[in-house]
């Protein structure tokens, strides 16, 4: 058996060494997803703590706001990703495939990113009922949704055992030009909350170029190709084994959905490829109410 590399050591000696907290009547265990989600809000305060402590935002701003919700988001996708990518790297890439003969090691370390993501999930919605004041904003909705369908999948295929490597696989995608659109909402913001020839203001330009040319690179070109391709396996023999054609249906037209709902916004990072290093999001750029400079 082949030793686990290092951040897969990590991922599984950290869930195995953590209590477990089980549902009641089930062996699914939410410990994780609970300590995940305490992690992220404890997160989500201490960048609140700095930006506005050593950077001289103001917390009253809605831009700052945005600012540390973006930040954290980031620092979740840092962390995840590189932990993914190591995780396919480990096992056949079988995107319908069963965990069950996968080493303990594995298991674990799927477990525990699946668990570590869903956390996320559950502390951005509390922290938009706070935003909201108690409830959750029509623009918001949107993200609330997004949530559901991706905790759905991923705590499915812990049920079953099954699906994990494509759950995986979308989630590295998806999550790959995370920091770049984060980095971006970070920076549109701050420009506005800042003076003139600050860092800011320099690598603005270059930050939405950038993210712009890898968000629509992977949901215009990979993700219908990655899309294709699990959705091929889930309907395949082998994938109707370990996957119901009643679970594997709804996957696909989950997983179709989230990128058909991104069209929008892949759309207008083509527009700003176009643009080229003219910004769309400048200094005076009117984001609506509550926004007014």
């Amino acid at each position: 058996m082949t030793a686990p590399n290092a951040p897969l050591k990590f991922w599984s000696g950290f869930y195995s060494s953590c209590p477990k907290v089980y549902l009641p009547g089930t062996q699914f265990d939410v410990g994780f997803i609970f300590l995940s989600t305490i992690f992220f809000c404890s997160l989500r305060l201490s960048i609140e703590y700095f930006y506005a402590n050593y950077h001289g935002f103001d917390p009253e701003n809605i831009r700052f706001g945005d600012i540390t919700s973006s930040s954290t988001s980031t620092l979740h996708s840092l962390i995840l990703v590189p932990s993914l990518l190591f995780a396919l790297r480990d096992q056949p890439y079988m995107p319908a495939g069963s965990i069950t003969n996968a080493p303990q090691y594995y298991k674990d370390t799927v477990t525990a990113l699946l668990s570590f993501c869903t956390g996320y999930m559950c502390y951005d919605f509390v922290f938009l009922l706070i935003k909201g004041g108690g409830t959750i904003l029509p623009a918001d909705i949107p993200f609330v949704g997004h949530h559901i369908v991706t905790s759905l999948y991923m705590s499915q295929c812990r049920v079953l055992g099954a699906g994990h490597i494509s759950a995986m696989s979308l989630m590295c995608s998806g999550e790959f030009s995370n920091p770049l659109q984060n980095g971006h909402n970070i920076t549109k913001m701050a420009i506005q909350l800042t003076a003139e020839n600050t860092f800011w203001h320099a690598i603005h330009p270059y930050l939405e170029y950038i993210f712009a040319a890898v968000y629509f690179f992977f949901r215009a070109i990979f993700a219908p190709v990655q899309l294709s391709q699990i959705s091929y396996h889930l309907l395949t023999k082998e994938g109707r084994k370990n996957i119901k054609i009643y679970i594997g249906i709804p996957w696909i037209i989950m997983i179709w959905g989230i990128i058909l709902g991104s069209i929008p916004w892949t759309i207008e990072t083509w527009e700003m490829l176009s643009d080229g290093l003219e910004v769309k999001y400048h200094k005076d750029y009117d984001y609506g109410p509550g926004y007014e400079l």
